[in-house]
């Protein structure tokens, strides 16, 4: 197999130079407006992160758990709700066996069992 044939790359355009060096142009106008939006954005996100990072130092100080004592506190509610999905799937799979085996619906079972179905 012959090897291809180098392609030569165009030389890499400087955006830059595209744009007009007046500053009455309507594009570079366009890029000022829109630089000035984007810097506000930015300072109105630092301010929100400001904020934020001072309602969860707060509620650190209220509620007196160090932040590594939140952590471990929201991960052990992550592995209990864990361990309650995998009961419910268990016990759905049951109900489902169980309906089958009586020639029923789920709903059928849920009811004769007086579990409500969003349970």
């Amino acid at each position: 197999m012959e090897a291809s044939p180098t392609r030569k790359r165009k030389p890499a355009v400087d955006l830059c130079s595209l744009i007009p060096e007046s500053t009455d142009s309507p594009l570079s106008l366009l890029i000022e407006e829109r630089k000035q939006e984007l810097q506000a954005a930015i300072s109105t996100l630092k301010s929100d992160i400001e904020e934020q990072s001072k309602k969860r130092d707060t509620l650190l100080e209220e509620s007196c758990l160090t932040v590594e004592e939140a952590r471990q506190l929201n991960d052990q509610h992550i592995d209990r709700l864990h361990r309650y999905n995998s009961v419910k799937d268990a016990a759905q799979k049951l109900f489902g066996k169980l309906a089958e085996l009586k020639g029923k619906t789920v709903k059928e079972i849920y009811e004769e069992y007086q579990v409500d179905l969003n349970d």
